[in-house]
């Protein structure tokens, strides 16, 4: 029965008063919490993260990471590096979800945070192989290719928000 106190609207009055310190911190992460204004996908199988922006930072962060097991000069992970961490930049400077998926332009961020957990594995699974030692063995001719990442942007574009 005591359950209406917890209601944001009296946590809110409660935090006003200087209510107790419980009902202060309940207060304050009830107006810290963000919107989900999105209650479907569309895909099945795939729900809405209500923190989408946080773990797709914190999936891409773990890929910048996990990426430095393959040696600097491989081609693989100079495009890692080069796409996640443009991708990382845009969700670090948007907090906006949808503008982020506008900019990003690779599907919804559920969807980006499934491909960021997917290449976890192929990162892991291109260290445990040695892939770059694989590549070099069966074609030597590839030792100096260059990617081209010119079409990845160094810089997100401006938001006109």
């Amino acid at each position: 029965a005591r359950v209406g106190w917890l209601e944001p609207r009296r946590l809110r009055e409660m935090w006003r008063r200087g209510g107790p310190p419980v009902a202060r911190c309940l207060a304050a992460r009830v107006v810290a919490r963000p919107v989900v204004t999105k209650t479907s996908t569309g895909l099945v199988g795939l729900p809405v993260d209500p923190n989408g922006r946080a773990n797709f930072i914190a999936a891409s962060e773990k890929v910048l990471e996990e990426i430095k097991g393959v040696p600097a000069d491989a081609e693989y992970r100079q495009v890692i590096e080069k796409i996640v961490g443009y991708q990382l930049r845009i969700a670090r400077e948007n907090e906006d979800e949808a503008k982020i998926e506008e900019i990003i332009g690779h599907g919804q961020l559920e969807e980006l945070i499934e491909q960021t957990n997917d290449e976890l594995i192929n990162i892991k699974d291109y260290i445990d192989a040695k892939m770059w030692e694989v590549i070099k063995d069966l074609n030597p001719d590839l030792t100096n290719l260059n990617p081209d990442l010119s079409d990845i942007p160094d810089d997100p574009p401006k938001s006109d928000r």
